[in-house]
């Protein structure tokens, strides 16, 4: 994913840690744009290696492993060669309200969606996590800066609200229902197949039932994997909303600046 281009925790860890650098004239400043940024630090100078975990997240990266750029010492000489006029920059951008960017016309077709699917839709693509559509990380609007390390989960969201074209909360309630009594007739069926494995019988048929065992119980993952999906989504869907709302705002008001 990354080879390709798409935002990962890395490469979005490793715009953080430049854009730390080049407004940071010590270590104390760096730390402190890191910490702003929602970034935990582990830069104990008992510690062989640095490292930290981004916003969202509980596994640590560790900064060599990010490349040449971003060992500890190489950090520590990319601030110490810069100027002290950066502090002045750090004030301008620390006041800046974002640009809003130009997107392509596919949002059209998702906009003629409706309910949590285009919710759903139009918020991977504002992350620029749809097929033959890159957003740029660099000039992505802020408010979404933090859930570009979750566009993996919000992608798998919109592909089940798409797959069962579920547009309302009723919707996803009545499927939930219908996964939750599919999971319950397998787990039934799984348990027949277990007590049948556990008589004395010919070898090829205990193998037979032991595959079917095998193929429910991967069926019964999957089905588990769904409703974890179905309840981010249910937790979610308020915060998309509002990231959205935020997004038109800032547009609209920029549009009509502009006139």
């Amino acid at each position: 994913m990354e080879q390709a281009g798409m935002p990962t925790r890395h490469n979005v860890a490793r715009q953080a840690i430049d854009e730390a650098v080049a407004l940071s004239v010590n270590m104390e400043e760096f730390k402190s744009e890191l910490r702003r940024r929602g970034y935990q630090l582990h830069f104990d100078s008992s510690r062989k290696y640095w490292g930290l975990v981004p916003p969202g997240w509980k596994k640590t990266i560790r900064l060599h492993k990010l490349g040449d750029e971003y060992t500890r010492e190489r950090i520590e000489e990319r601030i110490a060669d810069n100027d002290i006029s950066i502090r002045a920059v750090r004030l301008r951008q620390r006041y800046h309200i974002p640009n809003n960017y130009s997107l392509k016309r596919r949002i059209d077709r998702i906009m003629g969606r409706s309910g949590l699917e285009k919710l759903y839709l139009r918020y991977c693509y504002e992350l620029g996590y749809l097929p033959k559509y890159r957003q740029n990380p660099t000039k992505l609007h802020i408010a979404l800066k933090e859930d570009l390390l979750k566009c993996d989960q919000y992608s798998e969201q919109a592909k089940l609200l798409s797959r069962y074209h579920i547009s309302t909360d009723e919707d996803l309630s009545l499927h939930e229902a219908k996964v939750e009594e599919r999971m319950a007739d397998i787990s039934t069926k799984r348990d027949e197949l277990r007590r049948k494995a556990r008589r004395v019988l010919p070898e090829e048929e205990i193998m037979e039932t032991k595959e079917q065992i095998k193929e429910l119980t991967s069926e019964l993952k999957r089905l588990r994997r769904e409703m974890k999906v179905c309840g981010q989504i249910r937790e979610r869907s308020g915060h998309v909303r509002e990231n959205l709302a935020t997004i038109d705002r800032e547009r609209q008001k920029q549009k009509e600046q502009e006139r």
